[in-house]
């Protein structure tokens, strides 16, 4: 019963995340037709704080490269110490990269890369998760489903795309499919609270089956 019901699951989860990506892809084909991306690539082009900072480092590092040409013309006693002006020069110098890198990190996502996001993580589950452990499920193979358990613990962009698509807690997943591979009598009432915890449907009903098949 369990690996039935886990079966049909998997099936309804495939379905939606399938529909998910094609109304993904229908979106940005509409706005493609809008020219919305081009619109934001030249908004973007606007913000140019960053071209002039860089300008900026640039011609405070020629300033310096002069100063010190000039330095070595004159006299000993007219000499001035180069630490202070080499220090100067290198804050000046990292502003653009440290403001490049913060004004990336905090930059919100255009409509179309939410949409690219959103379709590149459903497909994620669906080519990593949910057709490997349909797979596993109709050979009943208990070495692939503890497979899938440790990628569901070690691969973070697998963990992340689980989370985004609301299919549940990766941790959690992995657990369930552990305690369905190593499951024995005496453990009914673990696998009652993992399903009290558990949110995956799937899953959930590979779990039930256990305890009332």
């Amino acid at each position: 019963m369990g690996r039935e019901e886990a079966l049909k699951e998997i099936e309804v989860r495939m379905r939606r995340l399938q529909a998910e990506v094609e109304l993904a892809e229908e979106r940005l084909r509409y706005l493609e037709e809008l020219g919305v991306p081009s619109k934001y690539r030249a908004l973007r082009r606007k913000d140019s704080a960053h071209t002039y900072l860089l300008l900026m480092a640039v011609w405070v590092l020629l300033g310096f490269l002069l100063f010190i040409v000039t330095s070595r013309r004159l006299p000993y006693w007219f000499g001035f110490p180069l630490s202070p002006y080499l220090l100067v020069m290198l804050v000046v110098m990292l502003l653009p990269l440290v403001y490049y890198y913060l004004s990336r990190r905090n930059e919100p996502k255009t409509p179309m890369e939410e949409l690219e996001e959103r379709e590149r993580m459903a497909r994620l589950v669906l080519s990593r998760f949910y057709r490997p452990l349909r797979k596993a499920l109709e050979k009943d193979d208990r070495s692939a489903m503890e497979k899938l358990a440790e990628e569901l613990l070690n691969d973070p962009l697998l963990g992340r795309a689980i989370e985004e698509t609301r299919e549940g807690d990766p941790k959690m997943m992995a657990y369930a499919l552990y305690l369905y591979t190593e499951y024995r009598q005496g453990m009914e009432e673990e696998v009652r609270e993992t399903i009290s915890r558990l949110s995956n449907r799937p899953l959930r009903a590979l779990l039930l089956g256990l305890i009332e098949g």
